[in-house]
C-alpha cells in the first residue's frame, strides 16, 4: 500500500536548498593576500619575453607588409593577364556548353544578351515605339471578312450543314422582315387585334367624356333657372308689401 500523509504519490521532489551567498568578494594574490577589486595601471608588467614576441610579431607584420605592396605596373600587368585569362577561360566554357545539349541550371549565353537590344522599345517611352505599337494593333482592329464558299462540295460535312443553316437563317430573316412568313402574319393579326381594341377603348373615353360634359351643362342649366325663379319671386313678394302700406 502507498504511504499516507503528506507524502505518497503526489509528493513532488525538492530541488535546490538553501541559499548559499560568497562571503569572498575580494581577489587574493598568488600569497593569499587580499587585492583591490581594480588593478592598477602600473602593476601591468611584462615579461621579457612578451616584448621580445611582440617585436617579432611587428618585424614580421611589417616584412610582410612590404613584400605585400608590388609596384603599380606589376598589379596593373598581372590585372590584364587575369582579365584575358578569364575571358578565354569564359568563351572555352559557353563554346564547350553550346556544343552539348542544355542542362538544368546553365545560364544563357552571352549572345541572348546582345540581341536583347533588337527587342522593341518601350510604348511608353519614345514615338517610335508607339509607332509600333499603332502599325501592329491596326490588323487586329480589322474585322475578319467571312470568306465566301464557291463550291459547297469540297467542304466537311459539318461545315457545309454550317453554311447551309445560316443561309437558311438569313431567307427567313428577309422573309420575316416582309412579312411572308406564318409568324409575321400572325404578328400582324395580332398587332391589328391590338390596335382595334385600342381605337374602340378611346372611342368609349371620348363618349363617356362628351355625356359627363353634357350632364355638367344640364346641371348647370337647371341651378341657373331656379336661382332665377327664387330671385324673381322674392321680387315680387317685396313689390306686394310695397303696395299694401300706400
Amino acid at each position: 500500500m502507498a504511504p499516507r500523509g503528506r507524502g505518497g504519490k503526489f509528493s513532488k521532489p525538492t530541488r535546490g536548498g538553501g541559499k548559499h551567498f560568497s562571503r569572498d568578494l575580494q581577489p587574493l594574490d598568488k600569497d593569499g593576500n587580499q587585492m583591490g577589486l581594480w588593478r592598477e595601471p602600473g602593476d601591468q608588467i611584462k615579461s621579457s619575453g612578451d616584448e621580445d614576441s611582440s617585436s617579432e610579431e611587428e618585424s614580421t607584420e611589417e616584412s610582410s607588409e612590404d613584400e605585400s605592396k608590388p609596384t603599380e605596373s606589376s598589379t596593373a600587368g598581372t590585372r590584364e593577364e587575369r582579365r584575358a585569362a578569364a575571358k578565354a577561360k569564359k568563351a572555352a566554357a559557353l563554346k564547350k556548353r553550346g556544343q552539348g545539349p542544355a542542362r538544368p541550371g546553365d545560364l544563357p549565353p552571352s549572345d541572348s544578351e546582345e540581341s536583347d537590344n533588337d527587342l522593341p522599345a518601350n510604348p511608353n517611352h519614345t514615338a517610335k515605339s508607339r509607332s509600333q505599337t499603332l502599325k501592329a494593333a491596326e490588323p487586329a482592329a480589322e474585322p475578319k471578312k467571312a470568306a465566301k464558299v464557291k463550291d459547297i462540295s469540297q467542304l466537311s460535312r459539318r461545315e457545309r450543314e454550317a453554311v447551309q443553316a445560316q443561309q437558311a437563317r438569313e431567307r427567313y430573316q428577309k422573309l420575316h422582315a416582309e412579312g411572308k412568313t406564318d409568324e409575321a402574319k400572325a404578328d400582324l393579326a395580332r398587332l391589328a387585334v391590338i390596335r382595334e381594341q385600342r381605337e374602340a377603348e378611346r372611342l368609349r373615353k371620348l363618349a363617356e367624356k362628351e355625356e359627363k360634359d353634357e350632364q355638367a351643362k344640364e346641371r348647370a342649366q337647371a341651378a341657373q333657372e331656379r336661382e332665377d325663379r327664387m330671385r324673381a319671386a322674392a321680387l315680387g313678394k317685396t313689390g306686394k308689401k310695397v303696395g299694401g302700406k300706400k
